[in-house]
């Protein structure tokens, strides 16, 4: 922008002209003073001589006087005036002007937007169930294919594997059907159809025994059923009499005993384990005072008095027995043998030791433990009943009241015989196994007779049926477990071990939260001039410093209308993720504004949009021309926020009025792009 002031040109003349008139507008005002004063004496003095033209001149002086006082006047008020106000005829004002130039402008749509994950997957399980593990952590990072969380699964296991099974038997089936019958098939035919006879006997003579009524025995077993749970609930209802009033004066009597029997013991038992301890001690030396003579005599086994151990192994105790026996290579002195037999029996005798005193041990566990009940005991009956033990037998009472509930029931069913029901049911499995015993005489008469194509298709059928199950159980199964669909992290996990959830319930959130995406909402005008390519920027409403350039992707045409105001759903890449440092990243979820450049017209002819106004119907600017103002009409193209394009009726370097005060400061400004975000978005 620039000034130009069109009084500068005589604004250093003003004051010495301002001087100037008025000394001469007072030295013409004194000069017909003194005038006036010098010729009134003169004719004061020369009053005795009368002259008639000198008395005209008289009369016409002070009126001459007058007239040169306010010319002076006038004359100096001109000049003041057109030094203070005149000029040379051009404009006097000052003007805020811009020197026309080139830029690049740009046609822009700003839209609110919003960043998601280019991969996002909220994962269920396929099946109802209880969660077994939970695999991953809040923000864990995860591959595809990793297992994420899992279902208890025993079930679905042992479903596939009968599943599984059932295939196998249906194809194997299929392969007897479609193959002549073996002998082990007719075989088996004929063992099914005993087994089907067998059926039908039982459920026969059952039918029988029911009809018949019930037997001596079976009343008994009746009446003996109903005794004992009478006995039950007596036992019960005792103990539970025992913790409720606390026990007898016999009964902590009788604890106090037992548990004085059992310090006897454990005293006993105690005495009993250190003489076998003696007794080890003493065994051990006598075994190694026996090694030592063996060891001596000549003849002995080198191998075994070499490096002598306690007790001997069964090894050397065999050797040491063959080598005096009659058998050996060559006959042993008799104190060789005297001596190998003592060995042979002090290492017996220290083996008894051993294993008595090991049971001395277990006896001291016995009376200890012994000893600890009869004080536990003791303690229970002294002490007043724990609220749980009375709960307990309690529901003991309950237990065996209902348990003698139903012996009386099965009694008077017993003495009151079949019912109409019982006997329905007992025709049931008559006709039951009669049925299946015809179904095995028609297999193995089939067998017998070959299949035919019907049986071979019917048992197909099964096969494929077969193979349906053994796929759902598996699909089951897989159900039971998630696994990532690709990389990415962890964004919700929302279950946890011992959780019971459904299809229906959200798990786990698995997303990409470096790899992201923008969500641009388009209202229906800016539709026509988005297309996808075009590029722009986006600023987050978190991240204010930092502008992230994008480029659209697709653009969605379904309308989304609420309350009467229709949107488009346009999606565009962020081409330069990196662009605010590792430090400051947008994550998936940030809202923010986005301006996507639709057209771009660069190095046009430009001025402010301010310095264009409009004049019936066209579009004109001011211009200062060598200090004086001309409109001119122009023509005009795309526009920005800041600057509008000229096609026609300016160059570059005309100076165009602004609006607004002048600026004390010269110079001329070019906007230039990318100094500054685009207007709209900042």
């Amino acid at each position: 922008m620039g000034t130009v002031d069109t009084k500068t040109t005589h604004s250093r003349w003003r004051a010495p002209i301002i001087i100037a008139a008025v000394v001469l507008a007072l030295a013409a005002v004194g000069f017909f003073l003194a005038y006036g004063a010098w010729f009134g004496a003169r004719g004061r003095a020369e009053t005795s001589t009368v002259d008639i033209k000198s008395i005209g001149r008289r009369r016409w002086r002070p009126r001459i006087v007058i007239g040169l006082v306010v010319l002076a006047v006038a004359v100096g008020g001109f000049l003041t005036y057109g030094a203070v106000f005149g000029g040379d005829g051009s404009e006097s004002a000052a003007f805020n002007t811009h020197k026309v130039g080139t830029a690049t402008i740009r046609s822009t749509v700003t839209m609110s937007a919003a960043a998601e994950s280019v991969d996002n997957a909220v994962l269920s399980f396929g099946i109802a169930g209880r969660v077994k593990s939970v695999d991953v952590t809040l923000g864990d990072e995860v591959k595809a294919g990793q297992q994420l969380a899992s279902l208890e699964s025993d079930d679905l296991e042992n479903a596939l594997a009968s599943a599984e099974a059932n295939l196998a038997s249906a194809r194997i089936r299929l392969q007897q059907i479609q193959n002549s019958a073996s002998a082990a098939d007719i075989a088996n035919a004929d063992k099914a159809v005993a087994s089907a006879q067998a059926a039908l006997d039982k459920a026969s003579n059952d039918q029988q025994e029911l009809l018949d009524g019930a037997s001596d025995a079976e009343l008994a077993a009746a009446d003996e059923a109903v005794k004992s749970a009478e006995s039950a609930l007596a036992t019960a209802q005792d103990n539970l009499r025992r913790l409720e009033d606390g026990a007898s004066d016999a009964e902590v009597a009788a604890a106090q005993s037992n548990l004085d029997a059992a310090e006897a013991s454990l005293s006993s038992a105690q005495a009993a384990e250190q003489a076998a301890i003696g007794n080890v001690a003493d065994a051990k030396a006598a075994l190694q005072g026996s090694a030592g003579v063996y060891c001596a005599q000549e003849g002995h086994l080198l191998e075994l008095c070499a490096e002598f151990v306690v007790p001997m192994t069964p090894i050397q105790v065999n050797e040491l027995s063959y080598s005096i026996s009659p058998a050996a290579d060559e006959e042993p002195s008799t104190e060789l043998a005297w001596t190998a037999n003592n060995l042979i029996n002090a290492n017996t005798t220290y083996k008894n030791a051993v294993d008595a005193r090991d049971d001395a041990k277990v006896n001291v566990v016995a009376a200890q433990s012994a000893l600890d009940a009869a004080q536990a005991a003791l303690d229970d009956l002294i002490g007043p009943a724990d609220p749980s033990d009375i709960a307990t037998a309690q529901a003991g009472v309950t237990a065996a009241e209902q348990a003698l509930t139903a012996a009386r029931l099965a009694q008077d069913e017993v003495l009151r015989g079949a019912t109409d029901s019982d006997i329905a049911n007992a025709q049931g499995a008559v006709d039951s196994a009669q049925a299946s015993l015809a179904a095995a005489i028609a297999t193995r008469n089939d067998l017998l007779a070959g299949a035919d194509q019907e049986d071979i298709d019917l048992q197909t059928q099964q096969v494929t049926l077969a193979e349906l199950a053994v796929e759902k159980a598996r699909q089951a199964l897989e159900d039971a477990t998630l696994t990532a669909p690709f990389d990415g992290t962890a964004a919700a996990v929302n279950v946890h071990v011992g959780d019971v959830v459904s299809p229906s319930v959200p798990a786990i959130t698995i997303l990409t939260p470096n790899a992201l995406r923008v969500k641009l909402t388009l209202g229906e005008t800016d539709l026509p001039a988005v297309e996808v390519g075009q590029t722009g920027l986006i600023i987050f409403d978190a991240i204010q410093d930092v502008a992230y350039p994008l480029r659209i992707t697709s653009i969605g045409l379904a309308p989304d209308t609420q309350q009467g105001v229709v949107t488009y759903t346009a999606l565009a890449e962020l081409t330069r993720l990196d662009e605010g440092g590792e430090d400051v990243r947008p994550a998936p979820g940030m809202n923010g504004a986005a301006m996507v450049t639709t057209e771009e017209k660069a190095n046009v002819l430009v001025v402010p949009s301010q310095a264009i106004r409009q004049r019936g119907g066209n579009s004109v600017v001011d211009v200062l021309v060598d200090g004086k103002l001309e409109t001119r009409t122009i023509r005009t193209g795309n526009s920005d926020t800041t600057n509008t394009e000229v096609t026609s009726g300016l160059e570059a370097g005309d100076l165009v009025i602004l609006p607004g005060s002048a600026r004390t400061t010269d110079g001329e400004s070019t906007p230039e792009a990318g100094e500054d975000l685009p207007g709209g978005i900042r």
